[in-house]
């Protein structure tokens, strides 16, 4: 698939991310109309007569636990069942959830998924009320299209990769604060290895630190140091210098000890050992 440009318009800056369109927002859509139809399960007493016995405990030899890691090795989600799931939420059989999303465009889902693959939603849709049988709930502050994403990935593990590069600063917030590792690990390789650049990389660091991703803030620190003179004339760097002063700072400091590190080594691969020794000393001071 091509890849499509991931220096779009909406890379404004980590600090707008966070403040305008990165503002992620989650609620519950009341309605004055609606009537709450969950109700906790009537408790029964089970008659003990009735209750088989326990299977006796599996086998501790090393042939039962040998069998059991090849087992866990050779465990994958087959293809089919990925459509299957796929197509569940494309063809929206059985939703019973509307997400509503920016520019107030919805989404259908289902309730039990939904409680399943995010927990954190899980609670929120308990205590919800519903409408003619349909709850409601908000994720606002990323473009529809990003949620659309976010939602088929947790459904399938699927996505096109071309909408996954151009949302994938999007889907490393909403997955990081909905905690879908399993995006969230795609999402950052993306960034390693194919979609980061100088123009977007003080907006991926802000977010790498922010979104728990440390590997990923170092990457953008070493191409910062590499290009500081292209990458500080960038719309990202004079947002972030106004934004975030003491970033800068460290940034301009790392560049500088980059430098004399370079500098040092330089002078020991020419076998002046004692100048470099005397050199790093009096900049040390």
């Amino acid at each position: 698939m091509a890849s499509p440009d991931v220096d779009s318009p909406w890379l404004c800056s980590a600090s707008e991310f966070f403040g305008g369109c990165f503002n992620i927002q989650m609620e519950e859509v009341k309605s004055s109309n609606n009537v709450n139809v969950l109700e906790a399960p009537t408790s029964f007493v089970s008659d003990a007569r009735y209750i088989p016995k326990p299977p006796p405990y599996p086998s501790t030899t090393s042939t039962t636990t040998s069998h059991c890691k090849r087992i866990s090795a050779s465990c994958s989600v087959p293809k089919e069942t990925k459509d299957t799931w796929d197509r569940l939420f494309k063809e929206e059989y059985g939703s019973d959830v509307y997400i509503i999303t920016d520019s107030n465009s919805y989404i259908p889902v289902h309730c039990n998924v939904l409680s399943i693959a995010l927990p954190v939603l899980g609670s929120i849709l308990q205590q919800s009320k519903v409408k003619n049988g349909i709850r409601y709930i908000s994720i606002l502050g990323v473009p529809c299209e990003a949620v659309h994403v976010f939602i088929r990935f947790f459904y399938s593990s699927y996505y096109e990769e071309d909408e996954m590069k151009r949302f994938v600063l999007h889907q490393l917030v909403l997955s990081h604060s909905y905690y879908v590792s399993s995006l969230k690990r795609v999402c950052i390789d993306l960034l390693e290895h194919d979609c980061l650049t100088k123009e977007n990389v003080v907006d991926v660091l802000q977010l790498a630190r922010s979104c728990d991703a440390p590997q990923l803030s170092f990457i953008c620190v070493r191409m910062v140091v590499k290009d500081l003179k292209f990458v500080s004339s960038t719309e990202g760097w004079k947002v972030m210098r106004r934004a975030n002063p003491a970033l800068e700072q460290e940034l301009v400091e790392s560049v500088v000890e980059a430098d004399l590190v370079g500098q040092f080594l330089i002078l020991i691969s020419n076998n002046n050992i004692e100048y470099a020794a005397s050199y790093f000393k009096h900049v040390e001071n």
